[in-house]
């Protein structure tokens, strides 16, 4: 069986380098796990590969959407397998490099359950959290099923919600459907995979995040972002949500000209999704697979 090698990480540990000098020493070809670099144009923001290391090694999972348009787990999933079928195909070994955290975990197990929702269901689920909010809903989920709250936090309404969707669609219970879930496949396929998993002392972290940030916006993240606007990013809430992106479009709309306001603000919230990152790969990523902390 073919062996994959994941590189993950926080923001800024330096995945790309450690990726890129893997492939070129392996004869290997890397597939991206960034949910910001899928996207066409978001290129300084997302610290993309640049021409160098492009043609250096084949990259996949780059540049495969537009920024107006959402790009969800299952299709990158889609688009990953492909990507590593061929690779393989070709003789090659395979990286994947990246931190997004749900297109990460497509890699170990399943991310998105198989079940139709119809639309009356759906209906009946939005009336419920509109009369209702939150509270609303976790009374419907636990009169259908009185040990929900043992599987999910009641007090999220977006779980809540979905879990009452499922409920109702399938005739199951939380605990059954979880049950169902955690058997799928992995949406990408069996392979065995050796999980790399980069870091740095947060000082260090700190000051290399803080340089990024200055960085960009002298390699014209302002300018891009513009660019992107008008190409409609704001139509596709989680790309325009994106750290670095987000910062810069409401330093845009504030009418802004201080540039090292947007860095700090970048560079603060970078550190934040550091924080939110570490806390994922520890929680969600599977214990019983080989990991080093280097390579």
């Amino acid at each position: 069986m073919a062996r994959i090698t994941v590189i993950t990480g926080p923001t800024c540990c330096g995945k790309s380098e450690a990726a890129l000098k893997y492939a070129l020493e392996n004869d290997a070809e890397i597939i991206s796990c960034d949910s910001v670099q899928v996207y066409r144009g978001m290129d300084i923001g997302s610290a993309k590969p640049d021409k160098a290391d492009l043609a250096a090694a084949r990259h996949h999972l780059i540049d495969v959407a537009e920024p107006k348009d959402g790009f969800d787990v299952a299709k990158y999933s889609e688009l990953a397998r492909k990507a590593l079928l061929e690779i393989l195909g070709r003789g090659k070994k395979a990286v994947v490099c990246g931190g997004s955290g749900f297109y990460l975990k497509a890699w170990f197990g399943p991310v998105a359950d198989n079940i139709a929702i119809p639309d009356n269901i759906k209906k009946m689920a939005e009336d419920i959290e509109a009369r209702g909010g939150a509270e609303a809903l976790s009374e419907a989920l636990t009169r259908l099923d009185p040990d929900a709250g043992k599987c999910i936090d009641l007090n999220n309404p977006r779980r809540t919600r979905k879990a009452l969707e499922r409920c109702l669609a399938s005739g199951k219970s939380v605990g059954e459907l979880r049950d169902s879930f955690l058997k799928m496949p992995s949406p990408i396929g069996d392979f065995e995979k050796d999980l790399v998993i980069l870091d740095l002392p947060d000082a260090e972290l700190r000051l290399r995040i803080e340089s990024r940030a200055r960085a960009m916006i002298k390699a014209g993240l302002i300018e891009e972002t513009k660019n992107l606007i008008r190409r409609g990013l704001k139509q596709n809430p989680s790309a325009a949500a994106s750290v670095g992106y987000r910062e810069t479009i409401s330093w845009i709309e504030r009418g802004e000209t201080d540039k090292k306001i947007l860095a700090d603000e970048i560079a603060k919230n970078t550190f934040a999704l550091v924080k939110k990152q570490r806390k994922y790969f520890k929680s969600f990523l599977p214990a019983d697979y080989p990991r080093r902390n280097s390579l």
